[in-house]
């Protein structure tokens, strides 16, 4: 048996290509204020730089983000009003809206702030203006169980930790997420400085590692947090009002798995 190298070199770098394909990418909604609001676009990692994704439209007041592994979807609410308060799910893949309904259920008053995904439950959490904390199905039916310590504009677990991004100061809560009370806070700085808020959190599944847009002054950053010592080290200035983020794979998986085919059949052909 002879292997050949350019076989094998071809091999590496199909296999190479499935394990890039499979790394998460960022996306980013833009809010109220900015200059073209209700917009998704990809977010870099390395520079904060955007690339439009796809328009949304629907609702008048606030969005957010979040994304269901369970169904490969990115759900995003927005709107402050009775039968304005939209609640959708969305194919990044395709930049298609799958449904489009309201959020709803007891309690419901108000616009809702953060959306994560619960591994406990399969389901939901979102936050919103009053200080609620919601369990929310797909459909965005909202059961009301518990209150939040104030305006927390991003939800996120890292392993089995919830956090909660303040919208109006440096706080980051630890969260029980079956009703949302405060289990600790960390003062978070960026450039030895406090910081103003943050709009959108979101853990990177390839890491672990804790994302956030923090606002500084006038401006908005895409920053990583460290969640022990309370550092944010930002990766460069957005260039425009984002209101949330979320970490989503992509391409899609069939995609990954033609890769994942083309190496195996090359290195089948290793024999001659």
């Amino acid at each position: 048996m002879r292997i050949h190298k350019p076989i094998c070199i071809l091999a590496a770098v199909a296999l190479g290509a499935v394990a890039a394909l499979a790394q998460s990418r960022l996306v980013g909604v833009t809010g109220d204020g900015a200059s073209v609001s209700e917009t998704l676009y990809w977010l870099s990692k390395t520079d904060a730089s955007s690339t439009f994704l796809m328009s949304l439209g629907n609702g008048n007041d606030g969005e957010t983000i979040g994304y269901n592994p369970a169904d490969g979807l990115l759900y995003h609410a927005s709107g402050i009003s009775t039968g304005d308060r939209y609640w959708e799910s969305i194919d990044v893949n395709t930049a298609s809206i799958v449904t489009s309904g309201q959020f709803t259920g007891p309690n419901v008053t108000n616009e809702q702030l953060a959306i994560t995904y619960n591994p406990n439950t399969g389901r939901l959490l979102v936050t919103d203006r009053t200080n609620q904390l919601f369990d929310t199905t797909t459909s965005g039916t909202a059961t009301d169980i518990g209150d939040v310590a104030e305006d927390l504009k991003g939800l996120a677990f890292v392993g089995s930790t919830l956090y909660g991004a303040a919208a109006f100061d440096g706080l980051l809560y630890t969260l029980d997420p079956s009703d949302g009370s405060s289990l600790g806070t960390l003062a978070i700085t960026m450039n030895s400085a406090g910081i103003s808020g943050m709009n959108g959190l979101a853990t990177n599944p390839d890491d672990g590692t804790l994302w956030a847009i923090v606002r500084q002054g006038s401006s908005r950053h895409l920053a990583t947090i460290n969640t022990t010592t309370g550092v944010a080290t930002s990766v460069g200035t957005l260039g425009d009002n984002f209101a949330g983020i979320a970490f989503v794979p992509v391409p899609e998986p069939a995609t990954m798995a033609a890769l994942s085919l083309g190496a195996a059949a090359l290195l089948r052909r290793r024999k001659k």
